[in-house]
């Protein structure tokens, strides 16, 4: 006879007034740019999609100029790369959101605790819910941070050098070729409102899908869980095995259509997500060891605070997928491990059909190519230093 433990003694769970806290403030952010896929607005989109194209070709032309300056080349890249993924991101968001809007639509159910039977299926929802907010409250100030530091840092010292003398050079925040160079204080101040506009894209488009894809991602994760605990009490369901075997067997079904719909909706974000990643980690790394050559502090603190931001959002990608992978994997072995034998043949074999469909977790993808994971975290911070000449051991 197997040793019987004590279950844990969950309290009761009432409260999910704040069960929408992390999908309300991607909802926020991402109406800024007009493409929350629930209230699309088109003219807020195509405005940031010219604003963004234009600044992208800008970044270009300015790169193209200073073309035999290395290092100056290195840091338009590192600058405009987030543009470049900003637009990316907007674009499929927009193409992909009769998808997503489907995806709100069915889940919306789940953040009312009448969807729970009980106290412990409520503290499971709560806590990945949590999780995806305590995420994006992490990742939210630290952007928006360091893209306002990075933009007052060269603007203000340059407004008071302007202001102790006349004829200094107008510097503008960002490389890019602008369309009539600043020769005076009123075109200074609109070259610096247009790149500013740069920030508020960023924050809304870049910073919005990733806090959008953090609290999809970690629901499902939940979802899973509260699945995993439906199944471990199946024998002492009120309506029957039999109807709680049919619940959980359509409720699988549900979350498979879901994530499906959330993996066709963002594999190629997360793909170039990975990719640029990459290369900006490349990069930083590159110009921190320059720093380091030169004994540069200033740079090398720059740089290396700016790469332990990268891997932060990388891992949290990264963290998503992983949490996906387990929980598909640990509703495999609840169904295993339930007891099945106390079951009829019929519901024995729902079970088996439930089993079958589970030995392939349910996963997220980097544009079809790999699964996401904490191994691809990994394996793309060894591949950033490799590529700079750190080799792992």
């Amino acid at each position: 006879m197997a040793e019987q433990f004590p279950s844990k003694v969950y309290s009761p769970v009432t409260d999910f007034s704040n069960t929408l806290r992390a999908m309300t403030f991607s909802k926020r952010l991402l109406c800024i740019s007009g493409i929350w896929p629930l209230e699309i607005c088109d003219s807020l989109f195509i405005s940031f999609i010219i604003y963004g194209f234009v600044f992208n070709i800008l970044a270009l032309l300015d790169m193209i100029k200073y073309i035999k300056n290395f290092r100056y080349v290195l840091a338009n890249v590192m600058e405009n790369m987030a543009v470049v993924t900003t637009v990316t991101k907007i674009l499929m968001l927009r193409i992909k959101c009769r998808s997503l809007s489907r995806f709100l639509v069915e889940t919306k159910a789940d953040y009312t605790a009448d969807n729970y039977n009980n106290d412990e299926e409520r503290s499971i929802f709560l806590k990945y819910n949590n999780l995806s907010y305590t995420m994006i409250i992490l990742l939210f100030p630290w952007t928006a941070f360091l893209l306002f530091f990075y933009y007052f840092k060269i603007v203000i010292p340059n407004i008071i050098m302007v202001l102790r003398n006349a004829t200094s050079e107008y510097k503008l925040p960002y490389k890019i070729k602008p369309l009539l160079e600043p020769y005076n204080a009123k075109s200074y101040a609109f070259g610096c409102i247009h790149e500013f506009l740069r920030i508020i894209m960023i924050i809304s488009g870049y910073l919005g899908t990733d806090c959008f894809f953090t609290s999809t991602g970690f629901h499902l994760s939940g979802q899973l869980a509260v699945l995993k605990c439906k199944v471990k009490n199946v024998l002492n369901d009120a309506d029957g095995p039999r109807q709680a075997i049919r619940n959980i067997i359509l409720g699988h079904h549900r979350l498979i259509r879901l994530v499906d719909l959330l993996e066709d909706s963002f594999n190629i974000i997360i793909g170039q997500h990975l990719f640029g990643t990459t290369i900006l980690l490349c990069i930083s790394s590159y110009r921190m060891l320059s720093s380091l050559a030169v004994i540069e502090t200033t740079g090398i603190i720059t740089f290396v605070v700016y790469a332990f931001f990268l891997m932060c959002k990388l891992f949290i990608y990264c963290y998503v997928g992983e949490a996906l992978l387990e929980e598909s994997s640990n509703l495999c072995d609840e169904l295993y491990f339930c007891e099945w034998y106390e079951l009829s043949m019929i519901d024995m074999k729902s079970i088996w059909i439930c089993m079958m469909r589970t030995s392939k977790p349910l996963k997220l993808t980097c544009a079809k190519f790999s699964v996401l994971s904490v191994r691809t975290f990994t394996d793309d911070i060894f591949d950033s230093l490799g590529i700079c000449g750190i080799q792992k051991d």
